[in-house]
């Protein structure tokens, strides 16, 4: 799988929208999963603090949106495959045409895996993990501008853990 792990691109990054793929109808897998992994994710970005926001308010207004697409083979032996993938969607503008604005990926990741048919809410876990990722790198890229207002990342030295 791809990756792009750009954390500069995480820089101030203090609110965002988050878009899930919904899952194909014919898995037979219903809202429960979609929900579940959208409290999930909701959680965890709050938790790291990133204001979530509905997804078309982050998209109508330009600003940064989480998203998150998994996709699920049912197999004939009992298995589901599925390939999962998170990215950080940004407006980015072109250099050569500056006045065209385009939302790409600024930091991505993704994995592959199986689980069994009893055993999907393992599949959560694998994004999870994706968004785990995201946040510890959404942490370590905003360490220091944190760090600047006084909080509890300062080192005894004085100095933030950031980059200088």
């Amino acid at each position: 799988m791809i990756e792009i792990r750009d954390v500069r691109s995480l820089r101030d990054v203090q609110k965002l929208g988050v878009v899930i793929e919904t899952f194909p109808p014919e898995l037979g897998l219903g809202n429960h999963y979609q929900k579940r992994l959208r409290t999930q994710l909701h959680d965890k970005l709050t938790q790291t603090g990133i204001e979530v926001l509905p997804e078309q308010e982050a998209i109508n207004n330009g600003l940064p949106y989480l998203y998150v697409n998994v996709n699920i083979l049912r197999t004939d032996v009992g298995l589901y495959v599925f390939a999962s993938r998170v990215c950080l969607k940004q407006t980015m503008l072109l250099a050569r045409q500056p006045s065209l604005k385009l939302y790409t990926s600024t930091w991505e990741i993704g994995g592959v895996g199986t689980v069994g048919v009893n055993n999907l809410f393992v599949m959560l876990g694998s994004v999870g993990q994706h968004v785990e990722q995201f946040c510890q790198d959404h942490m370590a890229e905003n360490l220091d501008c944190q760090s600047v207002s006084g909080g509890p990342e300062r080192l005894a030295d004085g100095q933030g853990r950031g980059r200088p």
